[in-house]
């Protein structure tokens, strides 16, 4: 046996008991928050763009605007692969995606206390796509949104799904020299178009 497989071994042998997670009253957090508009500030807050939009074809109309200098870009919104200049059923490995311009994903969860979107591998055709791309757009239905984590893990409790991950504003680190620096580690732009 290998030393990575002795040390698999030992983490197997040692795992904790499982705890219950605590059940919580989400009641006692109701605030009647306007989720549209703590959504919004959360998200500009953390660097991140709002943009809302009626349907996919007025969504793809505006990132032409935003962004017109895109030239390898891909879109998982229904009716717009006349969009997409790359095909992902030819990808050989994730690192020919290293030259990607744009994604646009759909999500189905947003939480408004931090300004988050969930995306999973239902919406993620390669994981590595949100985090290599230069400019990432999430689009999001408004009636999607919850107040607080709390509901958020309460409706992917019912997600099949074997990844996802919150994203959070554009990449951003502040560790180097006290100064931010966008971009440090993935998309270095952030933008949600909400759809009414």
């Amino acid at each position: 046996m290998g030393s990575r497989n002795q040390i698999l071994e030992k983490i197997k042998s040692n795992k904790p008991e499982l705890l219950d997670l605590p059940n919580i009253d989400i009641s006692l957090f109701e605030e009647n928050l306007d989720l549209i508009k703590e959504f919004t500030k959360k998200v500009e807050v953390v660097g991140g763009n709002i943009v809302t939009a009626n349907s996919n074809e007025d969504i793809i109309h505006q990132i032409e605007k935003i962004f017109p200098d895109s030239k390898v870009k891909f879109s998982n919104l229904e009716n717009t692969q006349s969009f997409n200049t790359i095909n992902l059923a030819t990808l050989h490995k994730p690192h020919d995606l290293e030259n990607l311009d744009l994604l646009v994903l759909e999500s189905k969860l947003a939480v408004a206390e931090n300004g988050s979107i969930w995306v999973s591998d239902n919406e993620i055709p390669v994981r590595v796509l949100p985090f290599i791309v230069q400019h990432l757009v999430l689009v999001l239905s408004a009636k999607d949104i919850v107040p607080y984590m709390h509901q958020a893990y309460d409706k992917l409790s019912n997600l099949d799904s074997d990844f996802g991950v919150f994203i959070a504003g554009p990449s951003k680190t502040a560790d180097i020299e006290q100064s931010l620096v966008i971009g440090a580690h993935g998309a270095l732009s952030l933008t949600i178009f909400l759809k009414e």
